[in-house]
């Protein structure tokens, strides 16, 4: 994927701790017992000693080793992240019900210190003309791991609702940073360089021929042509109360 020169935004507020609303709420240890579990079990997968695993993250191998054995360790946002990239996935697979047997609600995180501007859909075809100042008077906290090259888009369509597995419904945020790459599977917002038309899918790469696949089953997958451009990698989502 192409680089995209660094957004410059607008009217950025301070960066002021904010807590992500969750509802729901289950028991708090269950869920960290169950996480300390799940990152022993893939640690072993990988054929790491508790050493190893702190080396590839940020965490020490006494607090590796607590995570794994104490049912009521603390659990950091920053921690999760970390674990999350050591093995490869993200913090809501790592989190997630069908690894874990809970899912992550009700799992109180760190304050969010990171903020990421929400733009128009309207907006992003002056991505491609190098353009670095976009105008937006509106920021969100981000409970996901963000690059600065970051920003938010609020879905406004069903084309990426689901009734199995993940699922975007109108008016659900997205967060998407530009500085990864894009791999098959990912959730990612594509812009078309003729026509400026943009669109969130999923990015499958099936017998080396790339597609565009909207969750909804009845949406036709799209194949990527030449002037398919992906603008970022969506790496997680909001629904506000």
């Amino acid at each position: 994927m192409s680089n995209v020169s660094a957004l410059t935004f607008k009217m950025q507020p301070p960066l002021t701790p904010i807590r992500c609303k969750l509802t729901n709420t289950i028991n708090v240890e269950s869920v960290i017992m169950d996480l300390g579990k799940r990152v022993k079990d893939l640690r072993k997968d990988h054929g790491w000693s508790q050493l190893e695993l702190s080396k590839r993250t940020s965490i020490s191998r006494g607090r590796i080793a607590q995570l794994e054995t104490n049912p009521v360790a603390e659990v950091k946002g920053e921690s999760l992240v970390s674990l999350a990239r050591a093995f490869g996935c993200t913090t809501e697979q790592l989190l997630s019900e069908n690894a874990l047997g809970s899912s992550m609600v009700g799992l109180k995180l760190q304050p969010i210190t990171r903020k990421a501007p929400v733009i128009a859909w309207e907006s992003l075809p002056e991505l491609l003309g190098g353009n670095n100042v976009i105008e937006n008077t509106q920021w969100v906290g981000c409970p996901h791991d963000i690059s600065e090259n970051s920003f938010a888009l609020e879905v406004q369509n069903d084309l990426m609702t689901s009734i199995n597995g993940r699922s975007y419904p109108v008016g659900v945020l997205i967060f998407v940073d530009q500085d990864q790459n894009p791999k098959s599977g990912d959730r990612v917002i594509a812009i078309d360089r003729d026509t400026s038309e943009s669109v969130f899918r999923e990015y499958v790469i099936d017998g080396g021929i790339k597609y565009l696949k909207p969750l909804n089953t009845h949406y036709p997958v799209q194949k990527c042509s030449d002037s398919t451009y992906i603008i970022g990698v969506v790496v997680g989502s909001y629904m506000a109360e």
